[in-house]
Parts: C-alpha cells; sequence; structure tokens
C-alpha cells in the first residue's frame, strides 16, 4: 500500500513495516483491531483492511470513548475494480453497526476516495503540522485524465 500512495525508500517501508506489525499485532490480541480479508477460492488474499477501535473523546452528538478507524485498505493490482474493496468497506461498516457504533472515521487515499464517497462517508476538515520537516511523507501524484472537450476550428 505505501509503495503506491507515498514516495519512501526500501529502508523506510522496511522500518515501517516492522513497525506496523509489532502495532497491529499488539491490537489484534486485545481485540482493538479487526481485520477484513477478501481471499480467492485457492486462499489467496485478494483484498484487505482493518477497523481500529480509535480512542477518542466524547462530543456532542458522540458520546462514546472510541470510535471505528477503517484504515490498511489494499486490493492487489490484478483485482481492482472486481468490488473487493466495496465488500471489505461494507463489512466494516456492517460489524460497527452490529456493535452500536455511530460512526466510522477514515482518512481516503486519492484512489480510494471514490468508493468511500458512495459508500456515504464525507469529507471532514482535518488539518497536520509536519514537526519533523525532513521525515514528511510525500503522496505520490496521481495523474488525472484530462478533460475531452471538442475545439471548435
Amino acid at each position: 500500500m505505501w509503495e503506491e500512495i507515498a514516495s519512501l525508500t526500501e529502508a523506510q517501508l522496511e522500518a515501517g513495516d516492522l513497525a506496523y506489525r509489532r502495532w497491529a499485532r499488539t491490537r489484534l490480541r486485545s481485540g482493538t483491531l479487526v481485520g477484513f480479508i477478501v481471499e480467492s477460492a485457492s486462499g489467496e488474499a485478494l483484498a484487505s483492511g482493518c477497523l481500529w477501535l480509535l480512542p477518542t473523546q466524547p462530543r456532542p452528538m458522540w458520546s462514546g470513548a472510541v470510535a471505528p478507524y477503517l484504515m490498511s485498505m489494499y486490493t492487489e493490482p490484478g483485482h481492482r475494480g472486481e468490488g473487493h474493496g466495496t465488500r471489505i468497506v461494507r463489512a466494516a461498516i456492517r460489524w460497527s453497526r452490529e456493535r452500536g457504533y455511530g460512526m466510522v472515521l477514515l482518512h481516503a487515499s486519492t484512489a480510494g476516495e471514490r468508493l468511500y464517497s458512495k459508500e456515504g462517508f464525507e469529507r471532514t476538515r482535518e488539518m497536520r503540522l509536519n514537526l519533523l520537516p525532513g521525515q514528511a511523507v510525500r503522496p505520490r501524484r496521481v495523474r488525472k485524465p484530462l478533460a475531452r472537450r471538442r475545439l471548435r476550428p
């Protein structure tokens, strides 16, 4: 996933993978991270995603201490466009609803934004200040197709 959405070195990817695995393993054991996997008939992983029960503060219209946060969504390149990401998002929403959560949060990559919008997610106004400029994650530029229009002679 990170190889596709950010410009990182192999060393940065390896270090991040090691840290993520430790972080995820602890949360899977405690039940605060739930994984969703779409597999082929032969058991090959085609797509996956996680819900992290993110600690959050109570506020008007939300009295809970945690909110499900959808993260680490990824579909293998050869299986994109087959609806696997949509299946995972819907399963995560259903899981959250069945447990009484009133919202699901996420941060969308450019590639995933359309999927989430179709499932009812709306943009919010999060802001960020990077305190370690030399270590910033730089998103890869996604080239959007040029709009076609007819030119008059």
